[in-house]
């Protein structure tokens, strides 16, 4: 699947001058992450994302929830689309510092340096997790309430830190039951896939 990213790297220049408020950037992100987080095949995850987040179904006031957020780059995406009310919550405190100010723009956004095991999911229309390979206990999924939209990313890539891979498509939305509307996969090398799933609780 080869996926048109320039909705989404026409945002990096903002990010990388949003690092100029920082006097020491290196103690919240390294050089190795900002190549990572906007490395090709994350911009192409990123928009796969999001050219599937428009729908009519999906009401631009809607409480969206990302979890896993890293730099907070997806919220920024999200809002620039014209979602107004976007929480995100990730474990590194670090990133909150960055992420608040990527987002400072924007009004109805929060960041928490929370697991997401322990948060109240009641709240949200649309939960977001484009890293459910980073997850080892899936009990946060088993705690959404019926009717809640639920836009989920995966992979096949083995890491120290990926406990929770799955090796297809099928396989992602057996571990997450959804009432599906989509299932895909793009392919990254010709062993690498990340996998993606949307559909309703």
């Amino acid at each position: 699947m080869d996926i048109s990213y320039e909705k989404v790297s026409t945002h990096i220049p903002w990010v990388m001058n949003s690092l100029y408020s920082f006097e020491n950037i290196s103690y919240l992100v390294s050089l190795e992450e900002i190549r990572d987080a906007f490395r090709v095949q994350q911009c192409q995850s990123k928009q796969w994302l999001l050219n599937n987040i428009v729908s009519p179904s999906i009401n631009l006031n809607s409480k969206i929830l990302v979890v896993g957020s890293w730099l907070g780059f997806t919220s920024y995406c999200l809002h620039k689309l014209g979602f107004i009310n976007v929480t995100e919550t990730d474990l590194e405190p670090k990133y909150q510092i960055l992420s608040e100010v990527i987002n400072n723009q924007f009004n109805n956004f929060k960041h928490y340096s929370e697991d997401v095991n322990n948060m109240n999911l009641d709240d949200y229309d649309v939960i977001i997790c484009t890293s459910c390979e980073h997850i080892e206990d899936n009990s946060w999924f088993d705690r959404i309430k019926p009717k809640t939209k639920l836009f989920l990313q995966s992979t096949n890539l083995v890491l120290p830190d990926h406990p929770n891979t799955v090796n297809s498509a099928e396989e992602f939305s057996e571990k997450y039951p959804l009432n599906l509307s989509y299932m895909g996969t793009m392919e990254y090398h010709k062993s690498f896939f990340r996998y993606m799933i949307i559909g309703e609780k």
